[in-house]
């Protein structure tokens, strides 16, 4: 189920600056064997969690890039069936979002890691990042963008984790589905859609499992 494309009639909006960097939280991607390319789709049929909002994701970030200087895409890996390379989802998705959807390039900084193809290896990736560019913290208010299946468990990484805390950073969430539907009302009955699939329960029961697990300190990186 794809989603929307940008709306063309509508004047982009001013938006001030709220943050020092915007995180968006990467996405698996599907190889399309035909155009010979990564795709990002709503839903990936093999993917254990089925629901993956790729595209969404990145018309949420070129909507909301005005609020940051920088765009921080993170993400892990996917391989190629065809020739067996692994690609970083976090490049390919800051490609999608600096060629397609016009976000200027320098502020698109992809930092996921081939190894780090999980929510958990996203949280480690913003830190590291971070602690080697300190003089971005400015307001200290960092955004982090995801989407609304996703939102409680990645809430629940980063908050745990005391690098935040203990530097007096701010996290502030960002809705994918909240900032399409702000722009566009056609987004609220394509979320609707979407989220009434059975690919979206699979996700739901995955997703309560996975908080549960980092409840108990059993949580096992999957996505």
């Amino acid at each position: 189920m794809e989603s929307p494309e940008h709306p063309s009639n509508q004047e982009t909006i001013e938006q001030e600056v709220n943050y020092d960097a915007i995180v968006v939280l990467g996405a698996v991607m599907e190889w399309n064997s035909k155009r010979k390319r990564w795709d990002f789709p709503s839903i990936i049929e093999d993917y254990h969690g089925k629901l993956v909002e790729g595209k969404a994701r990145a018309i949420a970030a070129s909507e909301i890039e005005e609020q940051a200087p920088l765009l921080l895409i993170t993400g892990g890996s996917d391989q190629n069936p065809e020739t067996g390379e692994m690609t970083s989802r976090a490049k390919e998705l800051a490609e999608l979002i600096t060629k397609r959807y016009s976000v200027p390039t320098e502020k698109v900084i992809p930092m996921g890691l081939l190894s780090d193809s999980h929510t958990l290896g996203n949280v480690k990736n913003v830190i590291r990042y971070l602690e080697e560019h300190p003089e971005i913290l400015h307001s200290k208010e960092i955004g982090i963008l995801s989407p609304r299946f996703q939102y409680e468990r990645a809430k629940l990484m980063f908050e745990e984790n005391p690098y935040f805390k203990e530097h007096d950073i701010t996290l502030k969430w960002i809705i994918v589905e909240d900032v399409l539907e702000n722009r566009d009302p056609r987004y609220k009955k394509w979320a609707e859609r979407l989220y009434s699939t059975q690919q979206a329960e699979v996700n739901r029961q995955m997703e309560q499992k996975g908080i549960r697990d980092l409840k108990k300190g059993k949580y096992k990186s999957q996505g």
